[in-house]
């Protein structure tokens, strides 16, 4: 199977390095096979982006959802696409700050040092860039310098994102800037609350006078304080792209990725003294850990290479492959438990260490037609895709000392030594996952627009565990299918119905047999509007449910069984108001009803941890767009949600909160200055860390931020 994969890769590859013998070439180059989008309606005001055409903050077109790019209106799936123009006009400072915008998405909290990913639906998503994973999303994770759009599919994505440890809920796609024809140079920093220091540059170089070399390169570096005590942060990410084109229908694109992120791992605090104040109280802002605890850090390499080729007006062909590896060095102080170990305050503290080393390539490749039979337009896609890592990494960890922590005093940090009484685990694993995709879509009268897609997908674990000298060898192909339908009822409103199915693999498992993959499929149906006066929207009903979930085996002590069920249904609702070129309104909500449905040892009905059952987000902007004041904007808007269980015993809750944020920026052509504030109310509050079985931290309080940026 895998070698079926490769071998196709490699022959639509080299076809695509011959010239093409159809002289139906353009002088700009897709990133994609296109479904042409109507953008010369009086009421739009389209910018066309590297990225697809965008009206203010409304995205017209999707290319993540099928690798075909088509208009969100026409896909019978819930997708949701942030623009930068979006994102810019809130403020955000962290990639996990815009995810917020996105209904059913819980973005991971910027506190963690690493290995933490979005949840969507309910269910863990994947954040991958530029349509290829990112195994464990090392590095730094959060930095929105490269980012030219953020898209997210809801949902199983196995159908063409299989890769990476978790696209179960779905799939965050980051869509990184790219060169333009135009040369720009921009400058900026942000400086405000905590000692946040975040200077940037984004440097876009036509490199030759007749555009077939174009250059550009975006970097940062970000450091900050946060709301725990003594925690700080250290980042910093550069990012050079080249494209080289002929301009008649090649195109080669090359990116490089360096990034790196620095700070004491915070473990989070436990239920009891903070969520449990009945017998004590633990200082929300306590860092729990020695303040002289050594730097963690996070480093990512990678090289992407992509050669997009159009050989006629019907075929064309678009490959990508991308070579890593990300480092983690992690020292740690923390507790097992949300307990007392002796009452009614002390806790044991451990000392521990993990270090961690991965290496990945991923590769695919795709073959684009589109023709028309009378009414009929279609367009299929054909494509083969493989991503294999290695993981290779060491948990130690050994009893520091115990420590009250009302009064806490924690022991010096002494790394663990390897050895069979403090080795928790010693693993060498490589993960393959690959698969042959055929896709269809087709649009009927332009009313109705079918998409259908089968998969043979494969997955191939070898797992090493060498502290029990254990390992197991896990290799399993099924077709997954895809089938779906969006029917324009009357202009400017679709409904849409959905089936898809997943496949994920287990990586970690011990039992007596080698692990299936966990299996998912999802139902969804729902509405989409583009309607007058700027208003365009989108509502889905979704249905859930992941099956061979590893619980704990009830008979034989610490072994693992495959038995275990999760399902997740709810409601969401994404929205974008901009009825005249000074209001825009942004707005989401979700609710989300997740669960364990079988398990062993967990509860049947528990929610699963970290889950809001009711979240929402809006946000309104004021722009001048004429007169003395013109370029002056004043925005805010507030993010809620209602309480998270910590742990999947559901024992410990945080309380659900609300937040008010707001923005006032002044832009001209050559320079802006914006002033931001976070939590304007300075409400405290509780989210949930995601470190072992769940602890908890501190929200962020009230927060202010300088923006300038220096435009050439």
């Amino acid at each position: 199977m895998r070698n079926a994969v490769i071998c196709g890769a490699v022959a639509v590859s080299a076809g695509m390095l011959h010239p093409a013998t159809a002289g139906a070439q353009t002088a700009a180059q897709p990133d994609s096979a296109v479904i042409e989008v109507n953008v010369d309606a009086p009421r739009d005001g389209v910018t066309k982006t590297s990225a697809g055409p965008v009206r203010g903050w409304q995205a017209l077109t999707s290319a993540s959802a099928t690798k075909i790019e088509t208009p969100l209106l026409n896909l019978p799936q819930a997708v949701t696409v942030l623009p930068r123009q979006a994102i810019e006009a809130q403020g955000a400072v962290s990639q996990s700050e815009a995810m917020r915008n996105v209904s059913a998405v819980q973005p991971p909290q910027t506190t963690a040092l690493g290995q933490v990913y979005p949840s969507v639906r309910g269910f863990n998503g994947e954040r991958f860039v530029d349509g290829l994973p990112n195994y464990y999303d090392n590095g730094d994770r959060d930095s929105l310098a490269n980012v030219e759009r953020i898209e997210v599919l809801k949902g199983p994505a196995s159908i063409l994102y299989q890769g990476g440890p978790n696209p179960v809920g779905g799939v965050v796609n980051v869509v990184s800037k790219m060169p333009s024809l135009i040369p720009s140079y921009q400058f900026g920093v942000t400086a405000g609350g905590y000692g946040k220091l975040n200077p940037w540059f984004d440097l876009n170089v036509p490199v030759s006078k007749d555009s077939t070399v174009l250059f550009r390169v975006t970097g940062s570096y970000e450091r900050t304080g946060t709301q725990i005590d003594g925690l700080d942060r250290r980042s910093y990410e550069l990012n050079p792209t080249l494209v080289l084109t002929n301009n008649e229908g090649t195109k080669l694109t090359l990116q490089a990725r360096l990034s790196h992120r620095e700070q004491q791992d915070y473990a989070g605090l436990p239920a009891v003294g903070t969520l449990d104040r009945s017998t004590f109280r633990i200082d929300p802002s306590l860092f729990s850990a020695d303040r002289d605890l050594p730097n963690g850090r996070t480093d990512y390499k990678a090289v992407t290479g992509r050669i997009d080729h159009t050989f006629n007006e019907v075929w064309s062909a678009f490959a990508s492959v991308r070579a890593s590896r990300s480092d983690f060095h992690e020292p740690t102080q923390f507790v097992l438990g949300q307990t007392p170990s002796l009452p009614p305050s002390t806790f044991l503290v451990w000392n521990g260490f993990l270090g961690e080393r991965n290496t990945e390539v991923s590769a695919n490749a795709n073959l684009a037609g589109k023709f028309d039979f009378g009414p009929i337009r279609n367009r299929v896609l054909f494509s083969a895709d493989i991503n294999r890592v290695t993981d290779v990494g060491r948990l130690d960890g050994t009893p520091a000392a115990f420590v009250d922590f009302t009064n806490p005093n924690f022991p010096a940090y002494v790394k663990p030594v390897p050895g069979p009484f403090t080795t928790f685990t010693d693993i060498d694993n490589v993960y393959v996952q690959s698969g042959l995709t055929a896709q269809w879509q087709a649009s009927l009268w332009e009313r109705v627009h079918l998409l259908t897609a089968l998969r043979l997908a494969e997955v191939d674990i070898r797992s090493r565990e060498l502290t029990t000298a254990s390992s197991f060898h896990t290799q399993e192909s099924k077709v997954l299918p895809r089938i779906g339908a969006s029917v324009e009822v009357v202009k400017g409103v679709s409904v849409f119905a959905d089936y898809t199915e997943g496949l994920r693999a287990v990586p970690f498992f011990n039992g007596p047999t080698a692990p299936r993959p966990e299996q998912s499929r999802q139902s969804q149906a729902g509405v989409k509007l583009d309607l007058p006066y700027g208003f365009s929207a989108s509502f889905a009903l979704f249905d859930l449910r992941l099956t061979d979930v590893p619980t704990a085996n009830p008979i034989v002590p610490g072994q693992q069984i495959q038995s275990g069920e999760q399902r997740s249904r709810g409601f969401e609702a994404d929205m974008v108001w901009q009825p005249n070129a000074n209001w825009s309104f942004l707005g989401s909500y979700a609710r989300v009803d997740a669960r364990y449905t079988r398990n062993t040892v967990i509860a049947e009905g528990n929610v699963v941890e970290g889950v809001p059952r009711d979240s929402g987000r809006l946000w309104g902007t004021y722009r001048v767009t004429d007169g003395r004041f013109a370029g002056l904007s004043v925005g805010a808007g507030f993010q809620a949600q209602s309480r998270v269980a910590i742990t999947n015993a559901n024992d410990y809750f945080a309380p659900g909160f609300a937040t008010v944020d707001a923005r006032i920026g002044y832009d001209r052509d050559t320079w802006s200055v914006a002033l931001t504030g976070k939590n304007l109310g300075d409400r405290f509050y509780w989210v949930r860390q995601p470190y072992l079985d769940g602890r908890v931290a501190p929200g962020e309080g009230r927060t202010v931020y300088l923006s300038l940026t220096a435009r050439m």
